[in-house]
């Protein structure tokens, strides 16, 4: 397989082991995918079924016990930590239920906080920043924290600091699921235009109907990719 033809992340009998009690859990038990530059995936499954592991392999956030990892055709499941560091703040984008806003810092330093160890010009990044905020309505709340913000506009201001470091993977774990149904719909709207842009966008979910809005469905049980569907 040529470079050219590589997908964005390939994965190969991909494990995660997880000593518990003396005993060995298998939260990955031998996964393969390939997610396409481009593609709208959506990852479901119960609690406990291991798509959240297999959420934190594809953005290099945990290491896998045994198997192979590419990205962008590099060979990653043996880099260093600094080198997977360099690769999730240069290359991925986060986006989780809980928000992860700091408190302390209003919107504007929050959506900065990626690019901590990027060497830009602070007029740069003030502008990627401004970008971002832009793309998801936010500019105006620049300068509230917060706590002075409602569930779906810390989502928004979540998902532009996932923008800014211009990442070519978006990876959203249960995105809506802290949110009521109407700002769930508004905050999918909003990841299906990032798509329609062009963004490679990975959901994890446990809920089918956010999932039937992807190109492609994976279902996880038990740490196993069992069934793999085109949703639209």
């Amino acid at each position: 397989m040529t470079a050219e033809a590589m997908p964005l992340i390939r994965l190969r009998d991909i494990r995660k082991i997880y000593p518990m009690g003396g005993e060995s859990v298998h939260a990955l038990d031998g996964v393969d995918l390939e997610i396409r530059e481009g593609e709208l995936l959506a990852i479901i499954g119960p609690s406990g079924s291991g798509k959240s592991t297999l959420m934190h392999i594809l953005g290099f956030l945990d290491r896998p016990t045994s198997g192979d990892a590419w990205f962008d055709a590099r060979p990653v499941s043996r880099l260093g930590e600094a080198a997977r560091a360099r690769l999730r703040s240069e290359k991925i984008g986060f986006v989780f239920q809980a928000y992860n806003l700091l408190p302390r810092l209003n919107v504007l330093h929050n959506v900065l906080l990626p690019m901590s160890y990027h060497r830009k010009p602070p007029a740069d990044l003030l502008d990627r920043a401004h970008r971002a905020l832009e793309q998801v309505g936010m500019v105006d709340r620049a300068h509230h924290r917060p706590s002075q913000l409602s569930g779906g506009q810390q989502q928004r201001v979540a998902i532009a600091r996932s923008l800014i470091n211009e990442p070519r993977l978006l990876l959203a774990d249960e995105p809506t699921g802290n949110l009521d149904s109407h700002t769930a719909q508004a905050i999918l709207e909003l990841l299906f235009d990032l798509h329609r842009q062009g963004r490679t966008i990975v959901m994890v979910t446990h809920d089918d109907n956010v999932a039937t809005h992807a190109q492609r469905i994976i279902r996880v049980l038990d740490g196993r990719i069992v069934e793999e569907a085109k949703a639209c």
